[in-house]
C-alpha cells in the first residue's frame, strides 16, 4: 500500500473514529459523534416551535430555553493558558479603569504613560497628513 492509498483510506474514515478527533487534535475523544449532533439539532428545533407555539397559542412571553452547547474541544493545556489569558486582560483592564476614573490618583506610573500616549494620539491627529505626492 502506498502512502497515497493510506492517506485516502484516512480521509475516507468516519468523523467520530478515533483516528480522525486524533488528527483533530482530541486525543481525550471529547467530540460529539453524528448522532449527537443530530439529536442536539433535533433538540434545538423543538425548542424553537416551543417558543413559536407558546407565543402563538398561550398567553405571555414563551419561557426562555438554553440550547445546548458544543463540547469544549481545547486540551487542557490551552484551557490553562485561556484562563491565564484572561487573568491577564482582567488585570489590564481593571488597571485601566482604576488609572482613567474621575478622581482617580494621577501620579501612577501607568496614568502617566496612558495620558502621554493620550496626548501623542491627539498630537498626531491634529498634524496635516503627509502623503507621498504632497
Amino acid at each position: 500500500m502506498s502512502w497515497l492509498e493510506l492517506w485516502e483510506f484516512v480521509q475516507a474514515l468516519p468523523y467520530d473514529s478515533m483516528t480522525r478527533s486524533a488528527m483533530a487534535g482530541d486525543h481525550a475523544h471529547r467530540r460529539w459523534t453524528e448522532a449527537e449532533y443530530m439529536q442536539a439539532s433535533a433538540l434545538s428545533l423543538m425548542q424553537h416551535m416551543i417558543q413559536v407555539l407558546w407565543a402563538a397559542h398561550l398567553e405571555g412571553k414563551p419561557p426562555k430555553v438554553v440550547p445546548w452547547s458544543l463540547p469544549d474541544l481545547r486540551a487542557p493545556e490551552q484551557l490553562a493558558e485561556d484562563e491565564a489569558r484572561q487573568q491577564r486582560q482582567t488585570a489590564l483592564r481593571s488597571r485601566f479603569h482604576e488609572a482613567t476614573r474621575p478622581g482617580a490618583q494621577q501620579d501612577s506610573e501607568y496614568a502617566r504613560r496612558l495620558a502621554q500616549a493620550r496626548e501623542e494620539h491627539l498630537r498626531l491627529m491634529t498634524q496635516p497628513a503627509q502623503g507621498p505626492h504632497n
